[in-house]
């Protein structure tokens, strides 16, 4: 059994799994959690884009919650459909920059993957391809997160999206299961992978939502999150798996979208 296949039954059953990457996405990965620190504040501040919740956004900027519990955060964000109105910037040739778009396009390629096993796993025709309407977030958790009297740097909350592919530099990822939290540990060359909210619609509630959180730590110590969250095409017409009955997801997604604090997400 393939790697994409044992993922995309643990999906169908729980709506968690974990997979491998291949070494060059690791080695990018690296490159952007060890990098992020040389951006200066100016950079951060002239590459940041509201509108389309694309580039950098100070910390506490977005909530899982409610808007007077922030995330304990910085992020950055990278939209490949918004690439061609950055071109001009700086920014955009660097070494940092060409990391994020590496990585960006080898995860959609595994996530397009998984997601076409997943539909397998039912017995329904694969997506459309969604990396047009999907995007790359790296969360950034600085030292000050442990001075913040939260048992949380980020609540507990299940993701806005069909599939969200998570790979921290430490612990404080947890599942939440009832009243108990399940640490999430990884291999060196793993991310996990959690079913989001518009996978449980689609799935017409057969796949549960990962409901998770990230832990403040107990001590001071940095901490980043690497994530891509797969949203689906905008364009096509979806069908719900079993009832077979048509769904619009479009005005899910930018519920869910708007709900952590962002702008709605408007694409080209």
């Amino acid at each position: 059994m393939t790697q994409i296949k044992t993922c995309s039954d643990s999906i169908a059953r729980s709506g968690f799994g974990t997979l491998q990457i291949p070494d060059s996405m690791l080695q990018d990965y690296r490159k952007i959690v060890d990098g992020y620190s040389a951006i200066s504040p100016a950079t951060k501040a002239s590459f940041s884009f509201g509108q389309d919740t694309d580039g950098f956004f100070p910390f506490g900027a977005e909530y899982s919650g409610s808007e007077d519990h922030p995330d304990l955060c910085e992020r950055l964000c990278y939209w490949p459909v918004h690439v061609s109105k950055r071109i001009g910037f700086e920014f955009t040739r660097s070494d940092f920059f060409a990391a994020v778009d590496t990585f960006e396009r080898q995860i959609s390629e595994l996530a397009q993957e998984l997601m076409d096993g997943i539909c397998g796993e039912f017995g329904v025709p694969p997506l459309a391809p969604f990396r047009l309407a999907s995007y790359v977030q790296l969360c950034v958790y600085g030292v000050q997160t442990a001075n913040i009297e939260r048992r949380f740097a980020q609540d507990p909350h299940e993701d806005g999206h069909m599939l969200s592919f998570i790979k921290p530099t430490r612990e404080g990822l947890v599942l939440v299961k009832g009243g108990s939290l399940e640490s999430v540990r990884l291999l060196e060359n793993e991310v996990a992978v959690l079913a989001g909210s518009l996978l449980t619609e689609l799935s017409d509630y057969a796949i549960p939502a990962a409901y998770h959180a990230v832990l403040a730590p107990q001590r001071p110590v940095s901490r980043s999150s690497l994530i891509y969250f797969a949203n689906p095409n905008p364009e096509q017409v979806l069908t719900s798996f079993f009832r077979k009955q048509p769904i619009d997801l479009n005005s899910a997604v930018n519920a869910r979208h708007t709900g952590f604090g962002n702008q709605p997400i408007q694409l080209p």
